[in-house]
């Protein structure tokens, strides 16, 4: 059963970065007031610019596809939020927890049942 690991974590992981992204996509306008918020310079840019990142390396994450390519951005995404998270430590906790699983995928490769092995 080992050797399906990887491939629960994927269907996981590569769910809660789509979903996250598809969100962000219904209205980009508050992921944009987030970041100028926090000061980001060009919050627009970079808003649009983590909606892709979760949806496209959520989905090439779910079906298992370069995952040593896409894991990168998704785990600069989470390191970023990791380091500004206006919400506490519980953000933080959950966002490690994140990254933490992205690094496992990293480690352990796509598993069974994926479109890309290794």
């Amino acid at each position: 059963m080992k050797e399906y690991g990887p491939f629960a974590l994927r269907i996981g992981l590569g769910g809660l970065f789509l979903v996250a992204g598809i969100m962000k996509l219904m209205d980009p306008s508050k992921i944009t007031g987030m970041l100028g918020n926090l000061g980001f310079p060009g919050a627009g840019f970079w808003a649009w610019l983590l909606i892709l990142v979760e949806i496209v390396g959520g989905a090439a994450v779910l079906v298992g596809f370069k995952l040593k390519w896409v894991i990168v951005p998704l785990a600069l995404v989470l390191f970023v939020a990791i380091v500004i998270s206006p919400g506490g430590m519980m953000g933080s906790l959950k966002d490690t927890a994140l990254l933490s699983g992205l690094v496992s995928l990293w480690l352990s490769g796509p598993g069974n049942w994926a479109l890309g092995k290794r």
